[in-house]
């Protein structure tokens, strides 16, 4: 019987209006990982694509079905019994993925190594495959984890596919079927591993996020090793200023003389709540995911604040204070002038947007339901992770993103979000069967050494025990690019650290492939 994530949690709880995706989606720090790069096909004229009419409720068929798009490329494969790869690219519209059918990428390498057919198709609730015209808490209940799943299984085992004229000879089981994706869809390859096994034969998961975590401070971790030493000692200092500056306050709406003149320096003195305030002083750290460049300028900016200098000491906190609030007057004070979004507390808001079907609404959803948390803020105290500084404040702190979800999605018809009913993300890595910790099968791992995501992922070094590691005649073999980023080999760029590992991909691939017998030749 298929699980419910719900009942998992149950068992165990006896100026002009900002937009929303301003406030939460469009900024560098609310949760998105935003993985899959987009890639276009060089010649659009050979993809071919449909829909398929997916089960809108995997556990009551009887609920109806929606329309869920697919593209596929099947010039490579050599009929009935060969491999069929399917993509999913995630929480998007999956309109700018069609380069994922052809070689420059993974999907498509792995098809013209082993004869395959290469399949990407569209997330529920995403682009085109979005079964309401308004998306409540209501008709929301739809999109969660297990749904998400299950339509990857559904869809492999029952998709009439017109390149297969053997009436169900390249669906699963009758062929072998890889799951592949990156960032959220890397962990959903993974987790489907877990959640609904002996569909796929094997999974591709890159830069899988399958931790929940909900203070997700960690995040920072790897911008901050990644950053120049100088660049980081100064950072480090101005935040820890920022923090004692802010905790000489009796309370949050006690703005004294000294925290006034703060705010104020960093043009954001009309932020009342501190957190509002430690969440634009954070911007150039939640860039480099999405930016690296624009972080490496912020700290160019700060090291040559007091002419230039290479120590690993950086220029001082008398320096680098002043240099580091110019940046935040001339970035994020400017947007917060023009569009309010900086103020999360201001009745101005409308947060609940039912027609808003651009991603944004329904990932914030997905984060608030399921829920996957990866708020990425500062530590709870300095020095409580035994780090005596960070590069993001200690004022910015889940709560900040937590209490949004009611104000996003308030009750509609008795229903509401998961973490409105007190579910959380320990519950959801008890449902995948122990987040980072699951007993993975036949699912390849590839991270990057600088993605910001790592420290969810199998190879986060604040994993009890450190990062797993495995070898690739191992179940779970785990590869990590020096230098890389998030998701670095999906798409296969020029890149030495990049191309090191693909041979390795393409022998592990060889192998779980190699062993795959069809179901009429099995002893079982």
């Amino acid at each position: 019987m298929k699980a419910s994530l719900l009942a998992v949690a149950a068992g165990l709880l006896a100026q002009a209006v900002p937009s929303v995706s301003q406030l939460l989606g469009g900024g560098a720090l609310h949760g998105r990982p935003r993985g899959i790069k987009q890639q276009t096909h060089s010649d659009p004229d050979l993809v071919k694509n449909g829909t398929f009419d997916q089960l809108l409720d995997h556990n009551d068929p009887g609920k109806g079905t929606f329309k869920q798009r697919y593209w596929w490329d099947a010039s490579e494969w050599g009929g009935p019994g060969s491999p069929i790869f399917l993509m999913n690219p995630g929480e998007t519209a999956a309109d700018g993925y069609k380069g994922y059918l052809e070689d420059g990428t993974i999907t498509g390498r792995y098809a013209k190594e082993f004869g395959g057919a290469v399949i990407l198709i569209e997330h529920r609730y995403w682009g085109k495959s979005i079964p309401f015209a308004e998306l409540t808490a209501e008709t929301l209940q739809y999109l969660d984890l297990p749904q998400s799943i299950f339509d990857m299984t559904y869809f492999a085992t029952h998709v009439p596919l017109e390149f297969d004229d053997s009436n169900g000879g390249a669906n699963a089981p009758a062929s072998p079927w890889i799951l592949v994706g990156g960032s959220y869809s890397g962990a959903l390859a993974a987790w489907t591993s877990i959640i609904d096994p002996g569909v796929f034969w094997a999974y591709h998961a890159s830069s899988a996020v399958v931790q929940a975590i909900g203070d997700f401070h960690a995040y920072f971790d790897a911008v901050e090793r990644a950053i120049p030493r100088n660049c980081s000692a100064d950072v480090r200092a101005v935040v820890a200023h920022v923090d004692a500056v802010l905790a000489a306050a009796a309370d949050d709406d006690d703005d004294d003389a000294a925290i006034l003149e703060l705010k104020d320096m960093f043009g954001l003195g009309h932020l009342d709540h501190h957190d509002d305030f430690a969440a634009g002083v954070a911007d150039p750290m939640g860039a480099w995911q999405n930016d690296p460049d624009a972080v490496f300028e912020f700290c160019d900016e700060i090291e040559t604040s007091g002419g230039s200098t290479t120590s690993a000491a950086g220029v001082g906190l008398e320096l680098a204070l002043p240099a580091y609030a110019a940046y935040i007057n001339r970035t994020v004070a400017a947007r917060c002038s023009q569009t309010g979004e900086c103020d999360t507390y201001s009745d101005a808001i409308d947060w609940d947007q039912p027609t808003y079907l651009d991603g944004d609404r329904q990932w914030q959803w997905m984060l608030c339901h399921n829920p996957f948390g990866w708020w990425q803020v500062g530590p709870p105290a300095p020095g409580a992770d035994g780090q005596q500084q960070h590069v993001v404040s200690s004022f910015l702190r889940p709560d900040h993103y937590e209490r949004t979800c009611p104000l996003q999605f308030p009750e509609t018809n008795g229903f509401v979000p998961g973490i409105t009913r007190g579910f959380t993300p320990a519950h959801l890595n008890l449902y995948t069967g122990g987040g980072w910790d699951a007993d993975f099968r036949r699912v390849l791992f590839v991270n990057g050494e600088f993605d910001p995501w790592i420290e969810a992922t199998v190879s986060a070094r604040r994993r009890p025990g450190g990062p797993r590691n495995s070898t690739g005649d191992g179940d779970a073999p785990v590869l990590v690019i020096r230098n890389g980023m998030h998701a670095p080999e999906l798409v296969i760029n020029d890149v030495p650290e990049e191309l090191s590992v693909l041979p390795d991909q393409i022998a592990v691939m060889e192998r779980w492939l190699g062993e795959w017998v069809a179901p009429s030749s099995s002893s079982s």
